[in-house]
């Protein structure tokens, strides 16, 4: 049968862009420049592939860099082909990475039991090493630690470029050996005779450096075996060695996947393009397909290299390659301004339809009259009708944001700051840092006094001076004032019930810290301080709740790693993370739609909009970046520089490549900003790159009215920012949250529950203590998948394997250690037994975690789900879905909610599942089972079998429709759940 959506897209490509999805078979390479249409010819090519094929999805590997393109990628091709797209493996390098540990654990025995590592203790790890090494070079007299930093840059780099510390070993012996035997090391005659030339000198204190990097390299491998724990890199590297060396395992691969598509191929290193090498070895010509542009390589910093594509083609015979020229994105304008940083072959030609506009240059006084300069002329196009979201605001760095910020804010124009944040540097997170600083200096008064003074505490700042006043007069610690109700009066302060709160808070925080698990004390301080409710109430909120999400994800990293962590640990982490310059980035936010974007360079790669801003384009900070190596790594680290026979890039190459990425981001017009004088009136120079665009293209803007304007406005530096409502209340951002995230199964329950556990979990997710209930279950799930999985490809896997699975998965969860213990004892015994009454008669054709996404069931509501385990029932489409609980078994009355203790959830869930099997259409759900992997006190274990009638679908259905509704609507907005321990309602009543 036809796929008509298929014949309807491929009409409308062109013809390079209809090659490249017609090239199935062998080797191919597609040169994509930037707006040519590369994610529509990735996933346009996946579905010729099983169209044309007899292939599984599931034997289809598309490997790209992020989550997002994951995504995207995924939802085109579901649009086109419909369920087979949620088969096809669609996965970044990590990820893959991560699922080959996962599914074959025994063949990586140091990292499935092992955790990450943060960056703090990667420091620590090196301190140690560099203490107690012998070494000379990396460790100067003056300053033990000078290199550290260098020594981890340089680690990361190697591990990266798939080098080990055998093989750098091997790499620096060779390299001073080479240096030995130079002919003209020495001068020969003269003064200086039998001394070495100068030009030499450096390089041999960089050889030396890299013998005692190859020590430490070593050394901290060693020390992360010995301490159970990994870094980033580690998983692609000890996938790239298993694979070189268990030719069992690649064999496995080589024919799980038989078509291989790599999505923006010049970012990958060599590590990367090992494994893509050793999955594509098995055939002489293989069915590997990768796009790119070199122009568009921006992470060398991650190990990727430039001439990965002449690599690709010297690496395999008889290449198709194919030159995607056809630009849909910007206006020739944009293409030949691009195309004078960065000359290619056949030019990229513009067919996107827009009005051509100049690039516009801005040249002003002081950053603070370009960033007026900014804010009035966005305002000016939001004025003319321009969406707020088609306007981007892009910049070298992540610090660069925040004044620029201000100045929008006194204008009234709403943004989303889309780059990495400094979460530490925070105002707010910095209030709540203070109060765990108080706590860890419970008794200290000055960092009373300190916390005294944070506004959302309420404390009148006349009652901290009486009660400073008080305290030095009468030589009493401010503590046993504020704890003693006759002093406080003494005093004459009028907060008394608030301080003697606040006394029996700090009190309880300090206790917490070091007797209560970390995230447990963490979360009561966060929220009895009313710091959560005081950030839900910012006009920020979102981004607050990212920050504090992060921070909370760096704690629980932490309790994986040390089972009886607690916060008084967490206190001395902090300040070796300020002691260290570390920053801690913010997580990634939900979108608001409707406003102004700012972001990084780096983080536009792959985005687009009407109109760019490219601001602070100084020389320094936009190409001319000085950059000091102390540790200069051997050119022959990097294999495909050996192996094309080139030169390492000059250092401009990636600010230069950097610089036109920020330029093709842009469909209809440019605005290039730079100030002339920094904020000490030192003068500054414009970017190079302004200078090598063709001045026929260019358009200086006349900004003296802009200075004037300025000039008679100064008052609004100082001008308070216009006070705005949360956006927690507002109505558009939160549709927008909701039309992005859906509603699965557990979000539908908890709207039920509370619409207020909803709206704070599954909507705002404001950060909380994983409870040992859930961490149980994850690490349950977790080894059934494991199992079944193999089991599903022909293995036979016994009872000690899947018990093994859930050790180390439990290992892997931030769970306190008495609890650790608990559950895994009693995960134990369950799984034991759930695999000795059942394994006999266990369905091996099965599919595990098959997760189901964006089906629309009207135009404003979209659901979800994840299905723990679909049973395939005949060679046709019938299956049963089983579902896993964790808990106690019920009854089935309870199950179906027959009964008054039990609201049916667990039935509902199946309906839910059936409902989104029937709407992707591919499966026939005959029944569906709630399987308990716990016995009851008899031993027994049970499981509820359930057939789903269409009007139970149909009702549910119209209920998820009728709540859709009500959340868009706000409707639950003052309704409580009635519930007198409700947490969730309780935060609702400080909004």
């Amino acid at each position: 049968m036809e796929n008509i959506k298929f014949i309807d897209a491929y009409k409308r490509l062109n013809t390079e862009q209809k090659s490249a999805v017609d090239a199935i078979e062998g080797p191919v390479m597609v040169i994509a420049g930037p707006g040519t249409g590369k994610t529509q010819v990735l996933t346009m090519r996946v579905a010729n592939i099983i169209g044309k094929t007899d292939t599984p999805p599931e034997a289809i590997l598309a490997l790209t860099f992020t989550e997002s393109a994951v995504a995207s990628m995924r939802k085109r091709l579901a649009d086109i082909i419909g369920t087979p797209a949620y088969k096809v493996a669609i996965v970044t390098f990590h990820s893959f990475a991560n699922s080959i540990i996962k599914n074959y654990p025994d063949r990586f025995p140091e990292i499935i039991s092992s955790t990450g590592i943060t960056e703090i203790e990667q420091i620590k790890t090196l301190k140690n090493i560099i203490d107690n090494a012998s070494l000379n070079e990396l460790k100067p007299f003056g300053d033990n630690y000078y290199y550290l930093r260098s020594i981890l840059s340089s680690i990361n780099e190697l591990k990266r470029q798939g080098i080990s510390p055998d093989k750098f070993d091997e790499i620096a012996r060779k390299e001073k050996k080479y240096f030995e035997n130079i002919y003209d090391l020495y001068y020969d005659s003269g003064a200086h005779k039998g001394k070495m030339k100068g030009k030499y000198a450096e390089d041999l204190k960089h050889i030396k450096r890299n013998e005692e990097l190859a020590k430490v390299y070593e050394k901290y491998q060693q020390a992360l075996r010995n301490n159970r724990q990994y870094d980033y890199s580690d998983m692609i590297i000890h996938v790239m060695a298993a694979l070189e060396k268990d030719s069992e395992l690649r064999l496995i691969l080589q024919e799980n996947y038989l078509y291989i598509l790599v999505d923006e191929h010049q970012d990958t290193n060599s590590a990367q393009n090992r494994i893509l090498e050793l999955l594509a070895d098995f055939y002489e010509n293989p069915n590997l397909f990768v796009v790119g542009d070199e122009k568009q390589a921006i992470y060398r910093f991650q190990g990727a290299s430039l001439e990965n594509f002449e690599y690709f083609k010297k690496k395999f015979k008889d290449v198709s390659l194919i030159s995607l020229r056809h630009n849909y994105r910007s206006t020739q304008t944009i293409l030949d301004a691009a195309h004078n940083l960065l000359p290619q072959e056949i030019p990229l030609v513009s067919q996107a339809g827009h009005s051509e506009s100049p690039i516009h240059i801005a040249g002003l006084s002081s950053p603070e009259v370009e960033y007026y300069f900014i804010a009035k002329k966005i305002k000016d196009l939001l004025d003319s009708g321009v969406k707020n979201e088609e306007i981007a605001v892009l910049y070298r760095e992540n610090k660069n944001a925040a004044p620029l910020a201000r100045v929008l804010e006194k204008h009234n124009i709403l943004f989303n700051i889309e780059s990495d944040q400094d979460v530490l540097g925070d105002e707010d997170i910095r209030k709540l840092l203070i109060i765990l600083r108080a706590i860890k200096n419970f008794g200290s008064a000055h960092r009373l006094f300190d916390l005294l003074h944070i506004d959302f505490l309420k404390i009148s700042s006349l009652d901290v001076y009486k009660l400073s006043l008080f305290s030095a007069k009468n030589r009493i610690n401010p503590y046993d004032v504020i704890k003693s109700e006759l002093k406080l009066t003494e005093a004459g302060i009028e907060s008394k019930e608030k301080l003697l709160e606040l006394y029996d808070k700090i009190s309880q925080w300090k206790s917490d810290a070091k007797n209560k698990g970390a995230a447990v004390a963490f979360e009561n301080i966060v929220r009895d301080s009313e710091f959560l409710s005081y950030i839900l109430s910012r006009p920020s909120a979102v981004e607050k709740i990212s920050k504090l999400h992060a921070l909370f994800e760096h704690l629980k990293a932490l309790i994986e790693n040390k089972k009886d962590y607690v916060l008084d640990d967490f206190f001395d982490y902090l300040d070796l993370i300020e002691e260290h310059n570390i920053i801690v980035k913010s997580s990634e936010i939900a979108r608001i739609p409707g406003r102004v974007r700012l972001m990084t360079a780096h983080k536009s790669k792959g985005l687009e909009f009407e109109y760019v801003f490219i601001i602070n384009a100084i020389d320094g900070k936009w190409g001319s970046r000085k950059r000091s190596d102390h540790i200069k790594l051997p050119t022959n680290i990097y294999a495909v520089l050996q192996s094309v026979e080139n030169k390492l890039s000059k250092d401009d190459d990636d600010e230069r490549n950097l610089f036109y990425v920020a330029l093709t981001r842009a469909k209809k017009a440019i605005y290039i900003t730079y100030s002339q004088r920094n904020r000490d009136g030192r003068e500054q120079l414009p970017a190079q790159f302004i200078q090598e665009i063709n001045e026929n293209l260019l358009s200086f803007i006349k900004t003296d009215d802009c200075e004037k304007e300025f000039s008679n406005n100064r008052e609004m530096e100082f001008a308070a920012v216009p006070r705005k409502q949360s956006e927690i209340k507002d109505k558009e951002f939160l549709n927008g949250i909701f039309k992005e995230r859906g509603l699965s199964p557990t979000a539908l329950g908890n709207y039920l529950e509370c619409p207020w556990r909803y709206f704070y979990v599954n909507l705002i997710r404001i950060p909380e203590a994983p409870n040992k209930h859930l961490m149980y279950g994850n690490a349950v799930h977790e080894a059934l998948k494991n199992y079944f999985d193999l089991i599903a490809k022909g293995e036979n896997m016994d009872k000690d394997y899947l018990v093994k699975r859930f050790e180390e998965s439990l290992f892997r969860q931030p769970i306190e250690e008495s609890e650790f213990k608990e559950s895994l004892e009693k995960g134990r015994k369950s799984l034991s037994g759930y695999y000795d009454f059942y394994h006999k008669s266990w369905n091996p054709k099965t599919l595990n975690e098959f997760k189901i996404d964006g089906i629309a069931l009207d135009s404003e509501t979209t659901i979800n789900g994840k299905i723990d385990k679909i049973e395939f029932l005949d060679e046709g489409n019938n299956i049963s879905v089983v579902d896993y609980k964790t808990g106690k078994p019920k009854s089935r009355n309870a199950v179906e909610g027959s009964i008054k203790s039990s609201d049916g959830n667990y039935k509902r869930q199946l309906v839910f599942y059936n409902l989104l099997l029937d709407k992707i259409g591919k499966y026939n759900m005959v029944s569906g089972d709630i399987d308990f992997i716990e016995p009851d006190n008899k031993g027994k274990y049970h499981k509820e079998s359930f057939e789903i009638s269409k009007e139970e679908i149909s009702d549910l259905e119209k209920q998820i429709i009728q709540i859709s509704s009500e959340i868009r609507n706000l409707e639950f907005w003052d309704k409580l759940c009635g519930k007198s321990d409700c947490r969730y309602c309780v935060l609702r009543k400080m909004l």
